[in-house]
């Protein structure tokens, strides 16, 4: 499934598409400075990959999937 990252991850630019792999985890909390703000609510996060061959654990609030 392919999706587009909505703010930076690692060595991935906001707006790059990439390539959701398997979960990672749970991320338990957020801050202020994440997209869509604080939040005590837990998110599942997933391992994704870009082109380039980057990979990165990522919340899943922080991927628009793509159609």
């Amino acid at each position: 499934m392919k999706a587009k990252l909505l703010r930076d991850a690692g060595e991935m630019l906001e707006g790059a598409e990439v390539e959701i792999g398997s979960t990672a985890g749970t991320n338990d909390a957020r801050s202020d400075e994440d997209v869509g703000g604080r939040s005590a609510t837990v998110a599942p996060v997933y391992e994704v990959t870009d082109d380039e061959g980057h990979a990165e654990k990522v919340d899943t609030r922080d991927l628009k999937p793509l159609p």
